[in-house]
């Protein structure tokens, strides 16, 4: 059994969210980045489970193409998600896909893994990208090796600014099975988010990511998730 930081798990789980993230009121901060591109944490009690909700906010210059590169990529899982031990499609009889995700456990805690549905999603032409995630426990065959995480709600809030910047927003919630109580996803609150996040901006700063623009714009990508961009004549 390999060692885990739980944030692995925390950052997996996203809280699914319909409209633009506006902090609301009962968020509390938890980490104040000092400048534009530091990474802000924020905590808030989650109704109907002791497992806090988590997020973490930042802004980036790379494009927002960058970003949704790097997420669709689930080869690259393993480079940038904590303690990520595999990442593969799993496809059901009737010929669905789901993401599945192994991962460490921190000892004595078993090994997890997780099962997901993702989209991406975009509501106007130009405007921000929503990928969502929520785990289907029961979309896959459990393993003896793994402890399946029963619960997963996900969301990256990526929005293209006006100075060609990107505020991400990545928001968490988890209960990732077994015996782990709740105080031990939680103390991840502040650690998660940054942890997740500092691994998305090192993949940006890579080759080919670091390259995309309005100007060169990963197509395949685009047309893939059916988004709509004016500098493709969307």
């Amino acid at each position: 059994m390999r060692h885990f930081n739980f944030s692995t798990l925390v950052f997996l789980t996203l809280t699914l969210f319909s409209v633009s993230p506006t902090l609301a009121s009962d968020w509390v901060v938890k980490q104040q980045g000092a400048k534009r591109s530091d990474i802000t944490t924020y905590v808030r009690d989650a109704e109907n489970s002791p497992i806090k909700q988590f997020r973490g906010v930042v802004e980036t210059q790379h494009s927002i193409f960058s970003a949704m590169s790097v997420i669709n990529d689930i080869s690259l899982c393993q480079q940038w998600i904590y303690n990520c031990q595999e990442a593969r499609y799993h496809h059901t009889d009737d010929g669905e896909k789901f993401l599945w995700m192994m991962f460490d456990g921190v000892w004595p805690a078993s090994d997890r893994d997780l099962v997901m549905k993702s989209s991406f999603n975009q509501e106007e032409v130009d405007g921000p990208v929503t990928v969502q995630s929520i785990g289907r426990p029961h979309a896959a065959p459990e393993q003896s090796d793994y402890v399946r995480i029963p619960m997963l709600n996900n969301s990256f809030y990526l929005e293209p600014l006006a100075d060609g910047w990107t505020r991400i927003t990545f928001t968490t919630q988890v209960d990732p099975g077994g015996l782990v109580p709740a105080w031990i996803a939680n103390m991840v609150a502040t650690d998660a988010p940054i942890r997740t996040l500092e691994g998305l901006q090192k993949m940006m700063n890579k080759e080919p990511f670091r390259d995309y623009s309005d100007e060169n714009v990963p197509t395949e990508l685009v047309e893939k998730h059916n988004l709509r961009f004016s500098t493709l004549g969307s």
